[in-house]
């Protein structure tokens, strides 16, 4: 893949980024009824000081959280990264640079020599008479814009040395399967080429109009290649975590070469868990950066009417990375079932897309009260078409018994029909037959 000649690309690594951005908020909502000149400005892409930080002026609008989601791999982390990433600034030799594809624009080389984390610190910006006459408003508004590009550039580095360095090494790829190669490191270099685009275009949308330029038609329309990329990855997440967690523990060879490409300077010295997570903290990154412009950006312009698409593109994405997800952990957890289950009545496959389980736990049947057992316990498994009817038996089995469509069932209550003192007693028909069962809970 060629490799852009970027101005932007010499900045610091996501995870840095990323980390500022979550001290800058936690400090921004700490201290919410602050007024402050550098309210919402964008993350700085260099390190901030820590002996800084007390004295920085706090925002007085926080970014605008993520809506809450249920499942532990659903896309809830924005701004965190994981054990053991610092924010640390450590010296990393040069990457090798590829030729270009395009060579950049000797406007934007000049003013852009010393990656300026700011746009109002760009010195075509700074001298501009034009950059007077904004108003505060508008100077917030391009500062949120210009995020998006270098943050997507600290994006794209990041991406660089986690498939050059990690995802590329000879030594790892000695000690991984087929499978296990997919499962860890999925489609990342897919998600590379992808961001890099999108990056190119950012950036030549700043070069065409240093002082006006806009960014959200542009993640408009890259997010149906974002969608091909991001969801199989975030879908992915649980089994990446698993396989982790697997060969660290179970395979030395593997614990070794990582632990080692993690002491390279090339990665300063990050661990591979933090470049995995990269995925995951952009989209909802992005998603929070554009909530920001639809926030700045004048009502009923053009430039409105593209930041709620590309809102709510972005909300569908995350949306759609989440059912994903959900389906994903269904099908898993059918496996899971379909393996331990034995069939007394005739079998059903119970792996399916479409199924998913509602519901489950023990009953008790009221047997008949001529035999010698008057009742045994029966263990539901309601699923959203079919129900379930078994025996538990140990070490987490099930005999099933018998099952039935959904649609094929009706259930009645019984307690004030038999006068009973159970308190929650029901008769459920099914197929030609009809069971008494009570339970402890409704």
């Amino acid at each position: 893949m060629d490799r852009r000649n970027s101005k932007f690309y010499n900045s610091q690594l996501y995870q840095q980024y990323s980390e500022t951005a979550q001290n800058r908020e936690i400090l921004s909502q700490s201290c919410s009824d602050a007024l402050s000149i550098y309210e919402e400005l964008p993350v700085p892409l260099s390190p901030v000081p820590s002996s800084l930080a007390p004295s920085l002026p706090p925002a007085r609008r926080p970014l605008p959280c993520l809506p809450p989601v249920i499942h532990p791999h659903s896309l809830s982390h924005s701004g965190s990264t994981s054990s053991g990433t610092s924010a640390k600034f450590l010296p990393i030799p040069q990457l090798p640079q590829a030729p270009s594809a395009r060579p950049s624009s000797p406007r934007l080389s000049i003013s852009l020599t010393q990656s300026p984390s700011l746009w109002q610190e760009i010195p075509e910006v700074r001298n501009s008479a034009e950059f007077g006459e904004l108003t505060n408003d508008q100077r917030r508004l391009q500062e949120v814009q210009f995020e998006v590009v270098t943050s997507e550039a600290s994006y794209c580095r990041s991406l660089d040395i986690v498939v050059d360095h990690f995802v590329k090494s000879k030594q790892l790829g000695e000690l991984l399967t087929t499978q296990d190669r997919s499962w860890l490191f999925s489609r990342l270099a897919d998600v590379r080429a992808i961001s890099h685009s999108f990056l190119s275009k950012l950036e030549e949308r700043v070069e065409s109009d240093m002082m006006h330029f806009t960014v959200c038609d542009i993640i408009a329309r890259h997010c149906q290649r974002f969608k091909k990329v991001y969801v199989p990855y975030l879908t992915n997440q649980s089994y990446q975590d698993a396989t982790y967690q697997r060969l660290m523990d179970e395979n030395q060879g593997f614990r070794r070469v990582v632990e080692k490409l993690e002491r390279s300077t090339v990665c300063q010295r990050l661990p591979l868990r933090s470049f995995l997570i990269l995925p995951f903290q952009r989209i909802t990154r992005i998603k929070l950066l554009v909530q920001n412009i639809v926030k700045r950006t004048a009502q009923g312009t053009e430039e409105e009417v593209q930041a709620i698409k590309a809102m709510k593109l972005l909300e569908r994405l995350i949306q759609e990375s989440n059912d994903s997800i959900t389906q994903m952990k269904s099908i898993e957890s059918l496996v899971s079932l379909s393996a331990r289950v034995d069939f007394e009545c005739r079998t059903l496959p119970l792996v399916s897309q479409s199924r998913r389980l509602v519901r489950e736990g023990p009953v008790t049947e009221m047997m008949d009260f001529s035999l010698k057992e008057t009742e045994r316990s029966v263990y539901l498994h309601l699923f959203n078409d079919y129900l379930l009817l078994s025996l538990h038996k140990e070490g987490g089995r099930f005999t099933v018994i018998d099952h039935a469509p959904v649609s094929e069932l009706r259930a009645e209550n019984c307690r004030v029909k038999l006068h009973s003192l159970e308190k929650n007693l029901f008769r459920l028909h099914l197929n030609k037959k009809a069971l008494l069962l009570s339970t402890d809970t409704q």
